[in-house]
């Protein structure tokens, strides 16, 4: 990620996940928004609601990053 003015600029995720999809919308999802974890969590929360089929490796995906912006 890039981070400018405390806002994610650019989001790059390398991944062997089969899903291709999921890789996309996770970038489009967290790109403009506020480097923090509840601002992201918030966002993955939509993204999960909007794409249930795709629910558990959204959560997973969310419990990791947030748990590298906490540090």
């Amino acid at each position: 990620m890039d981070v400018k003015q405390a806002i994610i600029s650019e989001v790059v995720i390398f991944s062997d996940a089969l899903n291709v999809e999921l890789i996309v919308l996770l970038k489009d999802t967290l790109t403009e928004v506020k480097y923090n974890k509840e601002a992201i969590k918030d966002r993955l929360d939509e993204l999960k609601n909007a794409h249930s089929e795709l629910a558990g490796q959204i959560v997973d995906f969310g419990e990791w990053l947030v748990g590298e912006v906490e540090g």
